[in-house]
């Protein structure tokens, strides 16, 4: 049976509010992990791309914190997980008023109830407020076990720190349906924040119209600032505002730590006994070539900054995933087959059409061009005379030896028909029949 007592002061559950918001961005269910020392809620989110830890210090963040678990020795734990909206219904945004009015609490008391006799485990809390009114909630938590994401910060060689207050101004040029931040290191002492979505088009609809804001900050403005020139790294914008916004309530610094693109990266950053490490899943490159399917944004100076060229992320063209557009039908006889370009254009511009999104490359073009002049090509009449099949029975057979359609098909309609059938036997194997 698993021991566990703490209690909080109005500042302490306003804040644990507040993260409860943050972690309820990320996933429907919150994860608890108690240790004899320490609280730690943890959150992944359905995609597994983003992994959120806060973590409560027993000393410093409770006035009274009391973790035995049942099993583990010194280094034993107890865990669980409940829905974040269960716990939000409990902690709600108005527990602490300065002026001590009605609805304000005086303090929580948070225990489990882990008891053989008892039918069901509880997760008890209870809001003691100012006039003598006690609350009582109880919720069922679901015994799991919990993983940790890994990060390791030594081999994290690119390193910024801002005041999360700033950072808060800019994210407010974001336009509100972008979904990838792009985190640019220029060269020119400036980092830009940019944030887009992608254009994606069926044939001549557009489903998605880009939408682009760039914010260009001087380096000087952070706190710290050490990141490999050129390097592009992109995330979720919806995860960034989310920390971000986060960060500013505890009016402390954000911190960030990355090594490359594609490997993860982690934002950092607490007070007052409370420590919150958010580890996202990244992309990006270090070209700096432009992105296909974005235009280029007009960039926002910062404070003391100016306008500066933005260069983005170089991205695989959307494009390149859709298979190549059909033959117009226009351009097709009754077989299915390419008409005989008989105004005597040239191959490349028989090939090349306007409405496809792709370009041949020249040994194509020219593969394609040989291939188009061998179909084209008249007859070679000095090889040696074939025997064919004539349908139309129209020519002499004392001129043109051929086997005649025996068939009760019309003349008039084998005229009509485009189908040739090729040689099948030359003359010279042809011994007894004449």
């Amino acid at each position: 049976m698993v021991v566990l007592n703490f209690t909080l002061t109005p500042q302490a559950a306003s804040k644990l509010h507040d993260l409860l918001v943050c972690l309820g961005k990320f996933s429907d269910t919150v994860a608890v992990e108690a240790r004899r020392e320490k609280f730690t809620f943890t959150a992944l989110n359905s995609s597994k791309s983003a992994y959120a830890a806060v973590t409560l210090d027993g000393k410093l963040f409770f006035t009274k914190y009391e973790c035995i678990p049942s099993s583990g020795g010194p280094d034993g734990r107890f865990t669980c997980s409940m829905y974040t909206k269960a716990l939000l219904s409990v902690f709600k945004g108005r527990l602490y008023d300065p002026l001590g009015r009605d609805g304000a609490i005086d303090r929580c008391e948070v225990s489990v109830q882990e008891r053989e006799n008892e039918t069901q485990c509880r997760f008890i809390v209870k809001m003691v407020c100012n006039q003598g009114v006690i609350k009582t909630y109880k919720l069922t938590y679901e015994a799991v076990d919990v993983m940790h994401a890994l990060f390791d910060r030594s081999v994290a060689k690119n390193y910024w720190s801002m005041s999360s207050g700033v950072i808060k101004e800019y994210i407010e040029y974001f336009g509100t349906k972008t979904e990838m931040l792009d985190i640019f290191a220029g060269e020119d002492g400036r980092c830009v924040f940019k944030s887009y979505t992608e254009k994606i088009s069926n044939g001549k609809e557009i489903l998605k119209h880009p939408l682009v804001t760039a914010v260009a900050v001087s380096t000087s403005d952070f706190e710290q600032f050490t990141v490999q020139a050129g390097t592009h790294i992109v995330i979720s914008v919806k995860d960034f505002k989310a920390i971000v916004v986060h960060a500013d309530t505890l009016k402390t610094s954000l911190k960030a730590y990355y090594s490359q693109p594609t490997r993860p990266l982690q934002f950092s950053y607490g007070c007052d006994g409370l420590l919150c490490e958010f580890t996202l899943m990244t992309s990006g490159d270090y070209t700096g070539a432009p992105l296909t399917s974005t235009p280029a944004p007009q960039t926002l100076g910062s404070r003391g900054a100016s306008r500066a060229p933005l260069t983005v992320t170089d991205r695989t063209s959307i494009r390149s995933d859709m298979p190549p557009p059909t033959e117009p039908a226009s351009r097709r006889d009754r077989s299915g087959r390419l008409r005989n370009p008989g105004s005597r254009q040239s191959s490349s511009a028989a090939q090349e059409d306007p409405e496809s999104l792709f370009i041949p490359d020249a040994q194509d073009a020219r593969r394609r061009e040989d291939d188009e002049e061998s179909a084209w090509a008249p007859l070679d009449y000095e090889k040696e005379e074939t025997l064919g099949w004539d349908a139309s029975a129209d020519h002499d057979a004392s001129v043109f030896p051929t086997f005649r359609d025996s068939g009760s098909m019309s003349t008039t309609n084998m005229s009509d028909s485009n189908e040739v059938f090729e040689p099948t036997q030359r003359v010279s194997q042809i011994k007894g029949l004449w």
